[in-house]
């Protein structure tokens, strides 16, 4: 009961952000100023995108940023914490002015590595529940459920897009978990059908950045710094897991 009513410490997105700033501030390392704007979907367009995202920013102007956010009456606004974590700090805003202060080689900016931004954003984002002024048991539950919950549609995804699924089977599948209305396993199906491989990038991204980490704090043990580990990784900035499992390797043996 309390997962299904649970109020989120602070709902004002500048606020929120404000706080995230100050706050990833033990764990992730520091960034230059930045320059942000919260601004609302038209009208027009609520139906058809997401709570809130992050507009890239032109590459010679990467300190002025924009997130959107959607007022569409279906979404809770309440709950957007976790969201603005995943679209701000230290989400996808932290990460590309990061990784534009570095002073890339400009080849690396045609590049595109939706594992890495997306496993990143998804990554801070459980994170953020940890961040919350809020009973951390219950912060842990509901942060399980959103994983378990994306897990769910990665696998629906792979499921319609590799094996060949149908609504039949996308029914089938949600059945397992309680779900049984044919009306919401259309709806699913429909998303996936329309973006495919979307939802890969934030499961198996993060489930990569996770394995990653795990791998490090094992090898390393009471040397291991969650703020230098996560400096390593936006280091790297956007590249193949397997990659930046081989630095990785060069990293944990200077740390030793």
């Amino acid at each position: 009961e309390k997962v299904d009513t649970v109020a989120y410490p602070l709902t004002d997105p500048v606020e929120i952000l404000e706080f995230l700033k100050l706050k990833i501030q033990e764990n992730y390392p520091a960034l230059e100023n930045v320059n942000y704007s919260i601004k609302y979907v038209h009208k027009s367009l609520e139906e058809d995108l997401s709570p809130a995202f992050y507009l890239t920013p032109p590459l010679d102007n990467y300190l002025d940023n924009s997130i959107y956010i959607n007022g569409y009456s279906q979404y809770n606004l309440d709950d957007i914490f976790p969201t603005l974590a995943h679209e701000g700090y230290p989400g996808h805003l932290f990460q590309n002015v990061y990784f534009n202060q570095s002073n890339p080689n400009p080849l690396r900016m045609l590049l595109n590595f939706g594992g890495y931004s997306e496993g990143w954003a998804t990554y801070v984002e459980m994170d953020s529940y940890s961040m919350m002024e809020m009973d951390q048991q219950l912060a842990s539950i509901i942060m399980n459920n959103q994983m378990a919950s994306l897990c769910m549609y990665a696998q629906i995804d792979l499921g319609i897009h590799y094996y060949g699924w149908n609504l039949e089977d996308t029914l089938t599948y949600l059945t397992n978990f309680g779900i049984t209305s044919e009306e919401a396993a259309k709806e699913v199906y429909q998303t996936m059908v329309a973006e495919p491989g979307n939802y890969m990038k934030y499961a198996l991204g993060y489930l990569e950045i996770m394995e990653l980490r795990e791998t490090a704090e094992e090898e390393l043990g009471d040397d291991f710094s969650l703020k230098e580990w996560n400096t390593f990784f936006l280091d790297m900035g956007p590249a193949q897991f397997e990659i930046i499992e081989k630095y990785m390797d060069k990293w944990m043996n200077d740390v030793n």
